[in-house]
């Protein structure tokens, strides 16, 4: 029996709802690219690679846009990142601020 601990799991949401039917969402998390900032208090990154069979890298424009990734394991909370590239966090951020 091994004994080894689950390695985190990312499901992909955008405007609240999850994509489902992406190929990234559910997938066991590799790792993340280089942050691009924050929006609110979620850092953003250009990149995440998840567990297929093999390595997977996703940008934002494999999600069409910027999306809200929710990385969790069981028996832990949820944490929360954004996919986006750092033009798409300063425009979001610029955009908040005249709200």
């Amino acid at each position: 029996m091994r004994n080894e601990i689950p390695r985190p799991r990312v499901y992909v949401y955008r405007n609240g709802r999850e994509l489902v039917d992406h190929p990234a969402n559910g997938r066991a998390v590799a790792g993340f690219g280089s942050p691009t900032g924050t929006i609110g208090k979620a850092i953003c990154f250009d990149s995440l690679t998840v567990i297929d069979g093999h390595n997977r890298r996703f940008e934002q424009s494999d999600f069409g846009g910027p999306v809200s990734l929710k990385v969790w394991s069981h028996g832990t909370k949820p944490l929360w990142f954004g996919l986006a590239d750092a033009k798409t966090v300063a425009l979001l951020n610029a955009q908040s601020v005249k709200a």
